[in-house]
This record gives C-alpha cells, structure tokens and sequence, in this order.
C-alpha cells in the first residue's frame, strides 16, 4: 500500500492511494505535489465541502485538460448526496470547464454505497460510512475493501488429501467461503469515528486536530486520544495514521515525531502526520 498524504488543518488535506489510484479529498495544491499523477487519478472521495478539501478540485480539474499527460482518462468524483458547499463547487467548475478534453463524473453519494473498484479474483470496492463534524452539513468517510476468500470454519483439521477429494467431489465452493477485509480506511475531518464503521480495517486514517483535549474549544475535531480509542475498539490491524493535525502544534515537529510508533498495550502501529509535510508510505 503506498500513500500520499498532505494535511494541513483549516489549510489543505488531501491522500492518494496509489493501489487504486483513489484522492481522498481535494485540500489547495494538490495538484501542484502530485504532478503527473493527477493524471493518474481515476476517482476522488469527498468527505465533505470545507475548503481546505475541495479548493484543490479546480486545479485538478484544470491540469487534466491543459497540461501534458494523458486527456482522455474518465475523471469520477463521489461525494456526500446533498451537500450545498460541494454544489456549489460542481456548478462553478462546470460553468469554468465547458470544454474538456475528458469526461468529468459527478456522483452523489450516501452511507452504505459501494464502488466497485477491482472485478477479478479478490474484487475491491469503496463503501462510503457516515461521519459527524458541522451539524449543519453530512460528511462521509470511505473503507477500501477486498473480497477474499478462506478455508471454511470445521475444515482445518482435514489433509490435504481430503481438502481435495471434497473438492472434486462438492466442488470448490464447499470448502471455501467469501469475506470482506478492509484495507484502508479516510474519515475526513470529523470527531470520533463509530468503531463499527471501521471495524478489523488494516490501516485507519483518523482526524486528530487537537493533541491536547485542553485546545478543543468546539465539537467537530477529534483528539489523539479519541482517534487512538476509536482505533482500539475497532481492532486495526496494522497502523493509525493521525491527520488533520492543528498548525498550532507545529513548532512541536520533534515531539509529534517521538509520539509515533508502538503505543503499550495496542496491536497496531501509531504515526502522527506532522502538519504542512508531504508523508509517503511505501
């Protein structure tokens, strides 16, 4: 799984996730760190209108038809059904936009669609969930998922002998079965994500503006230690990474860095993204 991540509270926040050749959110500048690979980019998910992740669209929208790269690519953006700010985005690009080289798709979404991504032996999709920040607008978060398969629960202590004699006799379907794993998990800007949306995800993406509870003087922002609750009860597999850090806590860059790794008591690994730095993941 590689990543790239940006994340700069009130500023912009953006993730791409190669694998899929998905941007999570559209924060300024987006563009601009990417390169040739906003041509690469096959669908956006919008969490929600703010601006710090969606001003990017226009530029996105922009290189895509003008500079050199491949132009005719299907462009597809999901985002939360009904949300005014993100209209408002959609009908200014358009009326900005009248001639482009490629097809730009608009696609409202709600919780529990899913997009198929992958069709092939292990499919993958996107399941949008719901997610709490402004009371007065929805905002969605997005799980990664990959169909794979496994052997049947009973069967383990058969040999290999008998696995495929009752393969040949009952056909593959009677000794394995489908299950659903989440890769990777984006809640966006919000305040704690339910666990259940998120539940056994490989690798969780959580907003962690405040650092300190102290500094949260409003309900829409989640802290460290909501994020790395959040995590726990939802039994992430491998890593948290914690976005949307505040500017305040810049000049603190060392101690971000130092409170990264393994946390006492967790199974998975914890990265704070410091804020206004372009983080790769390998």
């Amino acid at each position: 799984m590689r990543l790239l991540m940006y994340s700069k509270a009130l500023y912009s926040s953006w993730i791409y996730y190669s694998a899929d050749r998905i941007l999570f959110d559209a924060g300024e500048g987006a563009s601009s760190i990417l390169g040739n690979k906003s041509f690469a980019i096959r669908r956006i998910f919008l969490s929600h209108g703010h601006a710090d992740h969606i001003s990017g669209l226009i530029g996105l929208v922009n290189i895509r038809n003008n500079a050199m790269g491949d132009k005719e690519k299907k462009l597809s953006v999901y985002y939360p059904k009904d949300n005014f700010l993100i209209t408002e985005m959609i009908r200014f690009i358009s009326r900005t936009n009248r001639r482009l080289d490629y097809q730009l798709e608009w696609i409202p979404t709600e919780p529990g669609d899913r997009i198929e991504l992958l069709d092939c032996q292990m499919p993958r999709y996107v399941e949008a969930f719901p997610t709490a920040h402004v009371h007065n607008e929805v905002s969605l978060g997005y799980n990664v998922v990959e169909i794979r398969h496994r052997l049947k629960p009973g069967l383990a202590g058969l040999s290999q002998e008998e696995i495929v004699a009752k393969v040949k006799s009952e056909g593959r379907a009677a000794i394995s079965e489908d299950y659903h794993q989440k890769l990777f998990s984006y809640g966006g800007d919000s305040v704690g994500i339910k666990p259940a949306y998120v539940a056994d995800t490989e690798v969780l993406c959580h907003d962690t503006t405040f650092l300190d509870e102290n500094d949260r003087k409003e309900y829409k922002h989640a802290t460290l230690t909501e994020a790395i609750a959040c995590a726990r009860d939802a039994r992430v597999k491998k890593q948290l990474y914690c976005i949307h850090i505040s500017s305040r806590y810049k000049a603190q860059l060392k101690k971000i860095e130092a409170a990264s790794g393994n946390y006492e008591g967790l199974d998975f690994n914890v990265t704070l993204i410091p804020p206004g730095r372009i983080t790769v993941v390998d």
